[in-house]
């Protein structure tokens, strides 16, 4: 296809184009990171869960140098703010972040590239914003294909809501990060390579947003402790592919080879039947593990960079 064979010709580095920005919003600030010149077309990355959005660094360094790629910190990760302490907050709460963010940078259209959580974020802004997205590039949507079931339901609401209200996990909950564990920075590193299957360099893309100083020569990790169990829609496996593939707007899903052999997705088998969405989805299967975008940007970079030059040649 011509568009792929023009990939090549229209990449360069953006590692010296990165630039930290700030957005404020009604409970705080957003953090957020760019790459490339704002005057071209935009690309909105968001991350998944406690995550910051450095971890799209390596992948952004191997995209075209035509888009302007804006990674932004979802609420209580890396560092943006958190939401008010207290109450249990959704995904649907990570939804007014994007929008201040689009606002901020006068944007009427964009395209949306999401990892994990991300990826429902990117679903329900989609949905509440219909004609903003232009594209949709999906790196492995776990929670995305989440599913509960009447029997199920009960288990769930304790987990991902009631438990927020027991005495001890909401005051970890709403005493902030002031009061999370603190470790060397050797344990951070080791603890963030196993946890999530990272070599010390893909670390260290991460860590600059994903811990800070908490005396003594230790550290703390500054997501909120909110964000370990993000509350979705819960929604069956029917009703979930209904949602799902009735979107109109191209998507390209990307998901770990080792994910995908764990049995994750076994009850959501449309993820992986084409013939259950729309003439507007595609997906590729690529070797590692959840966070493969950081620890192996290269296997899927090229496919992405012609998904999102599709939409260019369509301008």
């Amino acid at each position: 296809m011509r568009v792929f064979s023009t990939i090549k010709t229209v990449m360069s580095s953006l590692a010296n184009t990165e630039k930290n920005v700030t957005i404020q919003a009604q409970w705080g600030k957003i953090a957020a990171l760019t790459w490339g010149n704002s005057s071209n077309p935009p690309v909105l990355l968001c991350p998944g869960k406690m995550v910051p959005c450095s971890s799209f660094r390596p992948l952004v360094h191997l995209l075209p140098n035509c888009f302007f790629y804006v990674a932004m910190d979802l609420p209580g990760n890396g560092l943006s703010d958190h939401l008010p302490p207290g109450v249990r907050f959704t995904v649907f709460d990570m939804v007014p972040a994007v929008v201040k963010v689009v606002e901020h940078f006068k944007w009427e259209k964009i395209m949306f590239i999401g990892h994990s959580l991300g990826t429902v974020v990117g679903t329900y802004y989609n949905m509440a914003y219909p004609g903003k997205v232009t594209r949709f590039v999906q790196l492995d949507p776990i929670p995305l294909y989440h599913t509960v079931t009447p029997e199920t339901f009960q288990a769930w609401y304790k987990e991902y809501y009631r438990s927020n209200y027991d005495d001890d996990q909401y005051a970890k909950h709403a005493n902030g990060k002031e009061t999370a564990p603190k470790y060397t920075l050797e344990e951070i590193k080791k603890r963030v390579m196993r946890a999530h299957r990272l070599n010390e360099k893909a670390v260290e893309h991460i860590l600059d947003r994903y811990v800070e100083p908490a005396g003594g020569n230790l550290y703390r990790f500054t997501y909120d402790q909110r964000m370990k169990n993000p509350v979705t829609m819960p929604c069956s496996a029917d009703n979930l592919k209904l949602i799902l593939t009735s979107t109109k707007i191209p998507i390209f899903a990307i998901f770990a080879e080792h994910i995908v052999d764990s049995g994750v997705y076994s009850r959501v088998p449309f993820a992986f039947d084409l013939h259950s969405w729309p003439n507007n989805y595609k997906y590729k299967i690529v070797p590692g593990y959840h966070d493969v975008h950081l620890s192996d940007p290269e296997l899927m970079a090229d496919d992405i960079a012609g998904f999102l030059l599709e939409n260019k040649s369509k301008l």
